[in-house]
């Protein structure tokens, strides 16, 4: 994507402008719509088929005088109890199957499912795909899935709690730090649609925002070659440069030697920095390497522990890249 605004100006496909849900985009996306309606209506018939005639009692039969006495007492009914003993039970009984079959159908993970391997942090999504030897990630990341096929997310927290969410696929599952979490769809719908973090995760969390790409397979297949040439033109610098947005390096340390959470890249490379430890160290190849992929063990004084490791994300030419590129802003 070409920038954070374009995605934020981007809405939610709706069927239309006056819409209860947004567009379905996926395999089951249906059948949610299918039991939230039935709920909705039947709720609704059964609201007015007890308040409507419990009103019209109130006004008929209301006491019209202080000497007014009933002329008779029912104090049951045995065909009335029964009808209203047996048919909630039934009405609960076809709820509970239908929304147990489809809580299997979305739980349960289809044999041969293409799997993608989602990572969440603070503030943005990762997509690794294995099968392509590629990843997209950053604030705003295309997820680019093919049509029609069955895709399986693995996805894992580096820090929070995070949750994944695809208004218009009906799928939404909290991404856990120290564990692994699934979810599968199916893309019926060619498109562009958002992806959410559905549990707040800190102050920029209305910006880990991303979406997802639905293509025919053959436009699929020249998305990936796309992406692969991509990085293979650019310059170690220029590589640099395009992982420091897309991997939301940004988000934490500036180019410019103004203030954020971390220290600023500008003129660092080849400076003495203190640790938290109290040990000296100089910013140079080896520690930016080393603190990458593992920042936990090298934390600088003044600034919180707060960098997720980048290890498996990031190749040798990636480190190599983000290196040359800090390199260049001395």
């Amino acid at each position: 994507m070409d920038s954070l605004k374009e995605l934020l100006a981007m809405k939610l496909p709706v069927l239309s402008e006056w819409g209860w849900m947004s567009n379905p985009a996926s395999g089951y996306a249906n059948d949610f719509n299918s039991v939230f309606y039935f709920l909705m209506w039947t709720g609704l018939g059964l609201f007015l088929l007890v308040v409507v005639p419990m009103v019209w009692f109130v006004i008929k039969y209301r006491r019209k005088h202080e000497s007014q006495k009933a002329l008779s007492q029912n104090d049951h009914n045995i065909k009335i109890e029964v009808i209203w003993t047996f048919l909630p039970i039934a009405y609960l009984a076809v709820c509970f199957i239908w929304g147990f079959l489809g809580y299997l159908n979305v739980s349960t993970m289809p044999m041969g499912a293409k799997n993608l391997r989602v990572i969440g942090q603070k503030w943005n999504w990762t997509v690794q795909y294995p099968d392509e030897d590629i990843s997209v990630s950053g604030q705003g990341a295309v997820i680019g899935v093919p049509q029609g096929e069955n895709i399986q997310l693995t996805m894992s927290s580096q820090d929070v709690i995070h949750s994944f969410f695809l208004p218009n696929f009906r799928i939404k599952q909290d991404v856990l730090p120290g564990r692994y979490t699934t979810l599968w769809f199916n893309a019926s719908e060619v498109g562009e649609f958002p992806v959410f973090c559905a549990e707040y995760c800190g102050d920029s969390h209305s910006n880990m925002l991303a979406k997802v790409k639905v293509m025919p397979k053959d436009e699929y297949n020249a998305w990936v070659d796309g992406i692969k040439n991509a990085n293979n033109k650019l310059s170690p610098k220029e590589l640099g440069a395009k992982l420091y947005q897309s991997k939301a390096c940004v988000t934490c340390h500036s180019i410019d030697g103004s203030a954020r959470i971390g220290p600023s890249f500008k003129g660092v490379y080849g400076t003495t920095s203190e640790l938290a430890s109290g040990a000296k160290v100089k910013v140079d190849d080896n520690f930016i390497r080393d603190h990458v992929l593992t920042p936990t063990k090298t934390p600088i004084k003044g600034y919180p522990p707060v960098m997720p490791s980048f290890q498996g994300q990031l190749s040798e030419s990636d480190i190599n890249g983000l290196i040359e590129f800090i390199k260049s802003l001395k």
